[in-house]
């Protein structure tokens, strides 16, 4: 029923009533406060027993709860809260947050310090950053490092808890009191952050630059001098500004005057930090207007900086364009000496089709230009040679040959081989291949033959091969032949009328011999093909030959020798040959001797009756013109 015991009062914050304390409206604030004091309310402050503190932050006010954990519950002792001031109400979400917990510990300070309490927050990034176990970051800035500093003085456990846990907290926090926003011990903070501060000058003070320089300067500085006179004047709207012994602070840092600036410039590059770390340096210790840009200066003119820096980041690469014809542009580069061997490598730049060119002795211009004409004799001259600096690319000889061609060089930065990367990198692909392959015992030129095929013949990333870019067809490789056999495709039936020949077919064949040409005879033993035969000459003699060189003939085969056989004590009449007609359609029956038979049958015969003839004992052989023939 809070709206009902309230609403007396709220009547009164209306814009159209006169504001008029009735006994109802003290009525009303009496239960109400009663109510909020009473036991069911708030519980005494008993030092034995654990104590949390609860704060929370809004966009307006800030707010603590400090509690008593009694049987496991917690128990409100009392209540703070203040608004914020309008230069509060401009600091960030986490800011505020801090500055409600310095808040809470500075008006309970009489029950915190000296004791161990429960420090509760909403804001999960507060409760790492002043943990005690915690490290505060190197660009922490510089209100929290002097929050953390006065928190140092208390021994606390800090602990996150959501929002809506944190309601207590929270409401006070959206309806604080509009007590100022001064702290009432100012003087505890304001001793920590005196303390920073005199560590800051014994830091920045040097032989060179002394606190006292620093106050003597500050005063003739006009830009620090009218800061300070608005400080005293109590005019001045910038509060992180804080003066102590006439000497200007910004938070914690030391506002140098101009005259000493380079001093200190020279004091942050003492061990030549770079233009980064120097900032973070300066953000610790000093300050003035365009610190940064100073710093820079002094860093990119620093000439043992600029002489011992590191190489400047990478930028992204930038590829080539890639060319709209097949070796438009090429790569070209040198590779060796590799055991003993140089390599000439030439790639094209769109479809990545490499040439290679072995070489014995180190290359030099005309070696170069030679083998150049061996591969643009097949592929043409290119419209742009890319290569690195080499005294073989780089000289009048070979400007002018590449003038006369029509062919324009680009030379890649000095000692910048990426931007010849295509060609470099296969340089590394080339001697890593022969390095795989130095068990293989073929000659150079072989393996780099091997080795040109196999990439010509692999796809790329684009899934393509070298040779379907460059030649629009998959080139064969010995991996081909384990597919099956294409049978090669004939156009004879295009040809009209073809003569054809059938094996066994008696054939005169163009026969080469001795630098003349006769035909012979012989039969067809094969057929290669629609055009393509192979002959067996009467001699014995097998070859091939096309259609061309073969016709069609009549003539049949002569028989074989017949064998040579002695016959002593025996006479043998010969029948008398009779004549050979010339004409090739005369058909000849020759039927060999058996003389086996005639022996037989003449074994057979009883003896002649009559006086035996005498017969000559001397051996008679045929005539050897007779072995062509039959004797009947």
């Amino acid at each position: 029923n809070h709206s009902t015991l309230t609403a007396p009062i709220r009547k009164l914050l209306t814009s159209n009533s006169k504001f008029f304390w009735s006994t109802e409206c003290e009525a009303a604030f009496i239960r109400l406060k009663n109510i909020i004091a009473s036991e069911q309310t708030l519980v005494p402050f008993d030092p034995d027993l654990p104590v949390t503190v609860a704060c929370d932050a809004s966009p307006v006010g800030i707010s603590a709860v400090l509690s008593h954990i009694v049987n496991n519950e917690e128990k409100p002792v009392c209540f703070v809260s203040r608004s914020l001031t309008q230069a509060e109400k401009n600091y960030s979400q986490l800011d505020r947050e801090a500055l409600a917990i310095v808040f809470a510990l500075d008006r309970l300070y009489t029950y915190l310090y000296g004791r161990k309490f429960f420090l509760i927050t909403d804001n999960r990034p507060l409760s790492r950053i002043f943990h005690h176990h915690a490290n505060l970051p190197a660009m922490t800035a510089a209100r929290l490092m002097r929050y953390a500093a006065y928190l140092s003085n208390f021994n606390y456990e800090i602990s996150h808890r959501s929002g809506e846990e944190n309601a207590n907290a929270d409401y006070f926090s959206r309806n604080p009191v509009n007590s100022g926003g001064q702290l009432g011990n100012q003087n505890i903070l304001d001793e920590e952050v005196f303390q920073i501060q005199e560590e800051t000058l014994s830091f920045i003070s040097t032989a060179q630059v002394t606190s006292d320089m620093i106050a003597d300067q500050t005063s003739q500085d006009p830009e620090l001098s009218k800061i300070i006179e608005n400080i005293n004047s109590g005019t001045s709207q910038l509060e992180e500004f804080t003066l102590q012994g006439n000497i200007l602070f910004k938070d914690t840092r030391v506002c140098i005057p101009r005259t000493l600036q380079e001093n200190i410039l020279k004091e942050l590059h003492l061990t030549h930090p770079g233009i980064v770390k120097m900032k973070q340096l300066a953000r610790r210790f000093c300050y003035w207007s365009n610190i940064d840009k100073d710093i820079e200066r002094l860093v990119r003119s620093c000439e043992s900086c600029v002489l011992n820096q590191k190489s400047p980041a990478k930028v992204p690469p930038h590829h080539w364009e890639k060319p709209k014809e097949n070796f438009s542009r090429v790569h070209m580069d040198y590779a060796g000496p590799k055991d003993g061997y140089y390599y000439l490598i030439l790639v094209d730049a769109k479809s990545k089709w490499p040439e290679i060119k072995v070489l014995k002795k180190a290359p030099d211009t005309g070696v170069t230009m030679i083998l150049l004409e061996e591969i643009f004799s097949m592929h043409g001259y290119p419209d742009f040679l890319v290569s690195d600096n080499a005294s073989i690319f780089k000289n009048e000889v070979f400007y002018m040959y590449t003038k006369e061609r029509g062919i324009t060089q680009i030379f890649s930065a000095p000692n910048h081989p990426a931007t010849n990367g295509l060609a470099e990198r296969y340089v590394q692909i080339l001697k890593s291949k022969i390095d795989k392959m130095s068990a293989d015992t073929a000659p150079v030129s072989e393996k780099v033959q091997t080795i040109l095929q196999h990439f010509r013949a692999t796809p790329l990333a684009c899934g393509m091969s070298p040779s379907e870019l460059y030649l629009n067809r998959q080139i064969r490789i010995r991996l081909d032949a384990i597919k099956p056999a294409k049978k090669l495709p004939s156009n004879v039936c295009h040809q009209g009328n073809v003569r054809t020949l059938q094996v066994g077919d008696r054939v005169t064949a163009r026969v080469y011999r001795n630098n003349k040409l006769t035909w012979e005879l012989g039969f067809v033993q094969k057929k290669w093909g629609a055009l393509h035969y192979e002959i067996e000459l009467d001699n014995g003699h097998v070859f091939k030959r096309h259609i061309n060189q073969l016709r069609k003939a009549d003539i049949p085969a002569l028989p074989p020798a017949p064998p040579i056989i002695s016959t002593p004590k025996k006479r043998v009449v010969f029948a008398p040959t009779p004549p050979i007609n010339n004409s090739y359609d005369l058909q000849i029956s020759i039927a060999p001797p058996n003389y086996s038979q005639s022996l037989r049958s003449d074994a057979n015969q009883s003896p002649p009756s009559g006086p035996l003839v005498r017969q000559s004992a001397r051996e008679r052989r045929p005539p050897q013109w007779l072995s062509d023939f039959v004797s009947h």
